[in-house]
């Protein structure tokens, strides 16, 4: 084996590597993206059935129309996603929004569990909770991938 066979098949080795860390980013990305895509059509297409399943009732158009904009800010933040889903060089930032919006959702949790009273138990808190601490840590691990298994390409945006 020659020296340039060896560089040859290092090269391709890291490909395979690369190949797979990006599939694995979107894999973990896509799939907050489709459950925001989901809340977002519920809240836009039935406000009044996606608050009535969590105990609220809208008893005004602008209760509804106020509701629907919920949707509206969910399908934004997957517009923000998808820019980054589809470029190479956008991954990490994507995962870096992905982390902070589940950050965030996590510590406004906590902080009603402590303020209102809400414990785990109680409805789909639990799967909620679980839910955003997976894409937290799956998202954690995407920007990993991609911060030391990604080479950065010249590719165009």
């Amino acid at each position: 084996m020659t020296i340039d066979s060896v560089s040859v098949q290092g090269e391709v080795g890291s490909r395979k590597v690369s190949s797979i860390a990006v599939g694995l980013s979107r894999l973990f990305m896509g799939l907050p993206m489709l459950l925001l895509t989901v809340i977002a059509f519920r809240y836009i297409t039935n406000p009044t059935h996606a608050a009535a399943a969590k105990g609220v009732a809208l008893t005004t158009p602008e209760a509804s129309t106020d509701t629907r904009v919920v949707g509206a800010l969910a399908l934004t933040i997957v517009f923000a996603l998808a820019s980054c889903f589809v470029s190479l060089q956008r991954l990490r930032t994507g995962h870096a929004i992905v982390m902070a919006l589940m950050f965030l959702i996590l510590a406004v949790r906590m902080f009603g569990f402590a303020e209102d009273g809400t414990t785990l138990a109680m409805g789909e808190q639990k799967v909620k909770t679980v839910g955003e601490i997976v894409f937290l840590l799956l998202n954690t691990a995407g920007y990993v991938l991609q911060t030391f298994f990604v080479k950065p390409t010249l590719e165009q945006p």
